[in-house]
């Protein structure tokens, strides 16, 4: 004897157990049974209605077994098992992708596609196709993060760089800041008495000696340490730019990328909103699928 938990007792309010092999109810709590016509078909698909409305998709599903039981191709019932697998309310969850988990391999849509009748195999595969693009979708979604992260790490390697070539183009300036800003004001004043004292004891002496020659051959020394410091930055400022350039095209390149595979995810999510509305336009009940029992 098959039992499958189904309907409530008209007599005692108890859960029902159905004797599929002999076609009858029968309330383990009193001891009734009855017979299997005296619950009309379309009070079994309100059982089920109702238990989904309570989240008891067990019993839901007994319903619908039962229902299968007496047509292996009753539309509701077989979509109704769908509906339970996945423990929605209607296949109006599909209209919201976030909320859609299940795959195109589902074995109750696969069940469904195998027993429905011809006319209701188009409803059944044309979900089977969206929720392919639906897969297809979060692919691409998938791969877009990945591409945006790449961009991150690159862009991360290039800004220091940038931070580089910045303290490189700004040293002698800042040079002059660090010496300002000494916290041992001592020393600080010494380094500035130095650098302006120290010229004018070489000038002074030079002039006094008449050593021109001496105060040109100094001139030229300084100019030459300035050229050779100015010439040592701008080498370090043209490597680091050469440096620099590889990462500004990868930059460039991912993204590009991320707003051609963020416009295709964006195409295939349209797809599959498209692909949803087919399938409810198609419903051969659409006032009970549509509904939502807690609407009720």
């Amino acid at each position: 004897m098959t039992l499958v938990k189904s309907n409530l007792c008209p007599t005692c309010g108890g859960l029902l157990d159905i004797d599929l092999d002999k076609q009858i109810y029968v309330c383990p709590f009193c001891g009734v049974s009855f017979d299997y016509e005296y619950f009309r078909e379309d009070n079994v698909k309100d059982v089920a209605s109702k238990a989904i409305r309570r989240n008891e998709y067990g019993s839901a599903k007994d319903a619908y077994d039962f229902m299968l039981a007496k047509d292996p191709h009753d539309f509701e019932a077989l979509r109704g098992l769908f509906i339970c697998s996945n423990k929605w309310k209607t296949m109006g969850t599909m209209n919201n992708d976030a909320a859609v988990h299940v795959s195109a391999d589902d074995p109750a849509l696969k069940n469904a596609i195998d027993n429905c009748l011809p006319e209701h195999r188009p409803y059944f595969e044309k979900v089977r196709e969206a929720l392919i693009e639906l897969k297809h979708y979060r692919d691409l979604v998938s791969e877009a993060e990945d591409i945006s992260r790449n961009k991150s790490t690159e862009q991360s390697a290039l800004g220091k760089l940038n931070s580089e070539y910045y303290h490189n183009s700004r040293q002698f300036t800042e040079l002059c800041h660090e010496i300002w800003e000494m916290e041992d004001s001592k020393a600080r004043e010494s380094i500035i008495s130095l650098v302006f004292i120290l010229p004018i004891l070489v000038l002074g002496t030079l002039i006094w000696n008449k050593a021109w020659a001496f105060l040109i051959f100094l001139a030229v020394l300084i100019a030459l340490i300035i050229g050779i410091y100015h010439l040592i930055k701008f080498i370090n400022a043209k490597s680091l730019r050469s440096s620099m350039v590889p990462y500004e095209k990868k930059i460039k390149e991912l993204t590009e990328q991320h707003e051609a595979k963020s416009e295709e995810a964006r195409q295939s999510r349209n797809r599959y909103k498209k692909l949803v509305k087919e399938f409810m336009d198609m419903d051969p009940c659409p006032k009970k699928a549509d509904k939502d029992p807690s609407d009720e």
